[in-house]
């Protein structure tokens, strides 16, 4: 028995920012866990195959779907998984679950993903050609998945799925999250071409770093921030890789790959302070010479002086944190965030008075917001730019399936037009137009404030290179993309 993982490809849409691939980890787990049981198992990467098909104004990062059927076809697996990411790409999921059921009809088709897992009944009964869908975690189900296809058992029994008998849709019981995640192999890097991830000239953002890949060392969140869904796919539980477990995997990357940077991927890195203090020592005291970054954010409130010191010396290049509103009534009332932004102000100070560079994420368009709200976010990060030198990432509320945002919107008819895949896209990009309306404000009014403040952001950061020469020159010769891409974003 085979079974075929398949990262599908990807959709953009005008405003989208620059597809950024890199490896599917979720995959490589999942692979992983198979092949210590000794299950065959192959991953096709059809996104980073990396050609670009325009479509009218969309376009299609990855392999061609008729090549993707092909490989299908020509590996012959008896099944396939699929990788199904957020709302705005399902689409393409469905694609591939298609084109796998007219190479073979008999071919076990099973999806897993953050989208499938919010509303799996659903997904399963308009998706016809995927045969079984994973909720949350999917290394475990999908072994039991595939012992239990090849042994011709009943699903039944498994835990976290929900699959297809004749025409009816079955619900399983949840499963029980990993608690032990150091009982996890590393995942499956063998099943890859390493060299085609780490080449600098790959597509995406973290194609600025070399010889860069993404780890992440733990799940689940415990807080309950209105607007996430990562609590509903990975748990509130915060569960962790061990500091040993992490320093092993980091050491095997940079030893046999020559690993010089890394992503990590977490939804909340520093939770576990001192887990993540004794990572950081760790990396010292071994003298692992690696750069590192932050990308998804970590919490303010979770740094002080000493920590940042440790984070520098250890490697990181910059740390992001998510802040997501200026205005501390928002925060507590509306959003539910559980931070206080004096804790924000002081990792800004700590951040520059040590030389680390910085950046922030802000949200705007939340009901229960005002105008008068959203300006107090936007001049809050203008005044951290300002005086702290921290960068700003403003994106407009988008109500996610399953979160209590989308509950509230749908329930008192806040949005503005159903929620397609389109719309989703369309609506996270940085120059979308948002979907939520209220009688505070529209979304074109959303739109302006974002727009405004991004003007007078670049503003400040191309008085912050005149002032800086030095530091404008160093990021031209280390990272010359970014540049690029600077001044294109001024034009």
């Amino acid at each position: 028995m085979k079974v075929l993982l398949i990262n599908p490809p990807q959709t953009f849409y005008p405003g989208s920012e620059q597809p950024a691939g890199n490896l599917p980890i979720g995959l490589m787990y999942i692979a992983a866990v198979l092949q210590r049981a000794g299950v065959t198992v192959e991953i096709l990467d059809a996104f980073m195959a990396a050609t670009f098909q325009k479509n009218g104004e969309t376009i299609t990062v990855g392999m061609p779907f008729e090549q993707i059927k092909q490989e299908i076809q020509n590996r012959k697996p008896n099944i396939v998984g699929i990788s199904g990411p957020f709302t705005c790409q399902i689409e393409n999921s469905i694609k591939v679950s298609k084109l796998t059921k007219e190479v073979n009809p008999d071919i076990l088709t099973v999806m897993g993903g953050p989208h499938v897992t919010l509303v799996p009944k659903e997904f399963l009964e308009e998706a016809k050609d995927v045969d079984v869908a994973v909720i949350g975690e999917g290394e475990y189900a999908m072994l039991e998945v595939a012992q239990a296809f090849e042994d011709k058992k009943q699903l039944s029994e498994i835990q976290g799925i929900v699959y297809r008998k004749k025409e009816k849709v079955i619900v399983n019981p949840s499963r029980a999250l990993i608690e032990n995640l150091d009982e996890l192999p590393y995942p499956a890097y063998d099943l890859v071409d390493m060299e085609h991830y780490l080449n600098p000239k790959k597509i995406g953002y973290r194609s600025f770093q070399d010889r860069a890949i993404s780890m992440i060392t733990s799940r689940g969140c415990p807080f309950n921030c209105c607007f996430c869904a990562v609590h509903l796919h990975m748990g509130q539980k915060f569960r962790a890789h061990s500091a040993q477990y992490v320093l092993d995997h980091i050491q095997y990357v940079v030893d046999k790959f020559k690993v010089k940077n890394i992503f990590f991927e977490d939804d909340n890195l520093t939770l576990d302070v001192k887990r993540f203090e004794a990572i950081c020592d760790g990396i010292i005291e071994r003298n692992i010479k690696i750069g590192w970054e932050t990308p998804n954010g970590v919490r303010a409130d979770c740094l002080n002086m000493e920590l940042l010191k440790k984070m520098k010396q250890s490697g990181a290049n910059s740390i992001f944190v998510g802040v997501e509103s200026g205005d501390q009534q928002i925060l507590d009332n509306v959003i539910c965030k559980s931070l206080d932004l004096k804790h924000v102000v002081e990792f800004a100070k700590d951040a520059k008075q040590i030389g680390l560079k910085t950046g922030a994420f802000y949200i705007i368009g939340f009901p229960g917001e005002t105008k008068e709200n959203m300006h107090r976010t936007v001049d809050f990060a203008l005044g951290l730019k300002r005086d702290f030198d921290v960068g700003m990432h403003l994106f407009m509320a988008t109500p996610s399936y399953g979160t209590r945002l989308y509950e509230e919107c749908k329930a008192k008819g806040y949005l503005q037009q159903n929620l397609t895949w389109n719309a989703f896209a369309e609506a996270r990009q940085p120059k979308g137009m948002p979907l939520i309306k209220t009688n505070e404000f529209t979304p074109a009014e959303v739109k302006e404030i974002a727009a405004k403040a991004l003007a007078e952001y670049k503003k400040l950061s191309l008085m912050g290179h005149v002032k800086h020469p030095k530091n404008a020159l160093k990021t031209a010769f280390d990272q010359p993309q970014l540049i690029l891409k600077y001044i294109k974003n001024l034009l």
